[in-house]
């Protein structure tokens, strides 16, 4: 398993599952999702904030929550909708879609752009 093939739906029912009263569930649940986790090959750190596809990180930008902060400190150059896309990435619970990833990256490298010019 990778972080691409993490069951990200099991590991949420997994979790949900340490408010249980019962003891046994908790623990039970613990060890299932330490297990999904081991076996994915990743850290709670980048199960919590993936890190980004490979065209975002050689922008200076290491995770979706660094490349939204990004291009927020741009905002003067994106357009009304492009910020609105950017603030609603802000509260999802849940990962990006390939294609928002795509328009995230785009906005990435249009800020850098901008900040290229004004510099």
């Amino acid at each position: 398993m990778t972080a691409a093939t993490l069951d990200r739906q099991r590991l949420a029912k997994l979790l949900g599952m340490m408010g249980s009263v019962h003891d046994g569930e908790v623990v039970a649940a613990a060890r299932q999702a330490e297990r999904l986790r081991a076996d994915a090959g990743l850290t709670w750190g980048e199960i919590l904030a993936p890190r980004l596809p490979p065209p975002l990180q050689r922008q200076n930008v290491g995770t979706v929550a660094d490349a939204i902060d990004f291009v927020l400190e741009h905002e003067v150059v994106l357009s009304d909708w492009e910020r609105g896309f950017v603030c609603d990435l802000c509260r999802l619970k849940y990962p990006l879609s390939p294609r928002q990833l795509e328009v995230l990256e785009r906005l990435v490298e249009k800020a850098q752009r901008a900040g290229a010019r004004a510099a």
